[in-house]
Parts: structure tokens; sequence; C-alpha cells
């Protein structure tokens, strides 16, 4: 399902960028996407007995016309080809495909204790200078890690946490 939700992000991305509201869209899209990916939310769209209209109606109810035209157009469309069940991999995609045309990229910043702010701009700051794009980043505290930090961003991932460090010394000392 992934793929066909990656065609629709894409068809979407596409229309936008041709009706020049892409920069509206994307402002909206990620609550629209978080929103819909609500139990709640999933379990009025992808329920086989609740009637498309129902499905519409529930929709306007809870964005209340505050959409773009094209995004409030996109999510009907999915509903009437019973495709709800894709919409959070096609905004994915859809807000995937804008931030690269806006310069952006999503940064995820896994450390075993909370981040100062000071270190937190640090290290944006290290990455928009690394990766020349605008950072957004998101933060996770995970103690399993032991210390350190990991980064994931734009499909690559760095690894400084202790305990990487302790398996890579496991591995090491296992193959000699």
């Amino acid at each position: 399902m992934a793929e066909v939700g990656i065609r629709y992000g894409k068809a979407l991305y596409e229309l936008t960028v041709e009706n020049g509201s892409l920069d509206e869209c994307l402002d909206q899209a990620a609550v629209v996407r978080d929103t819909l990916l609500l139990p709640a939310c999933r379990s009025v769209l992808e329920h086989p007995h609740i009637e498309k209209t129902e499905k519409l109606a529930f929709i306007d109810s809870i964005f209340s016309g505050a959409l773009c035209t094209s995004l409030s157009d996109f999510l009907k469309l999915l509903i009437q080809k019973n495709r709800e069940s894709i919409a959070g991999d096609a905004l994915a995609e859809f807000i995937r495909l804008g931030d690269i045309r806006r310069g952006r990229v999503e940064a995820h910043v896994v450390s075993a204790a909370a981040l100062r702010e000071e270190q937190a701009v640090a290290l944006r700051s290290v990455l928009t200078k690394k990766l020349s794009k605008q950072v957004d980043m998101t933060f996770e505290v995970d103690p399993a890690v032991l210390g350190g930090f990991y980064i994931a961003v734009g499909g690559y991932a760095v690894d400084r946490t202790v305990k990487k460090r302790i398996e890579d010394m496991r591995n090491a000392v296992a193959i000699h």
C-alpha cells in the first residue's frame, strides 16, 4: 500500500506546484496527516460499513473548511476511491517532496537524556551548515543508548551512542 500512497502523494505535489498552492497546502499537510493517523479518525475513515457521505461529512467537521482546495479535494478523492488507508503515506510523500523543494530536511535525534536548549541549537547549526538546508528537528529520549546521540536525517544515520560503541567493541573482540 505504501507504493500507492507514494504515487498519490506525488500526484498531489505535482498538482499543487502546477496550481501555485504548494506552500499553502504544505503548511496544512502535517497537521492533516497527524490528525488522520489518530486512532479515532482511522476507525471512522477505514471502517468498511461507514458510508462515503458520512466519511466526507466527518472530514468536513474536523477541518471545518480550513483546508486549501487542493488538499480538501485530495481527501475527498481518497474517500471516493476507497483509499482512506493510504492518506498517511500519501501526505508523508507530499510533505517530503515539498520539503525538498523548499530546501528543508527533517532530522530525528535520539539521546540518553534530553538535550539542553543550547545543545539543540548548536546541533541544528552544525547540521544546517553540513547539509546546506534548513533543518527541522525532532528529539527522542532513550536511556538505552546510554550516552551520546543518534541522528537520522535525509536517508542517512549517524550513530555516536555509547550503546553502539559497546556493540562495535564486542564485535571486534568476537572476530579476533
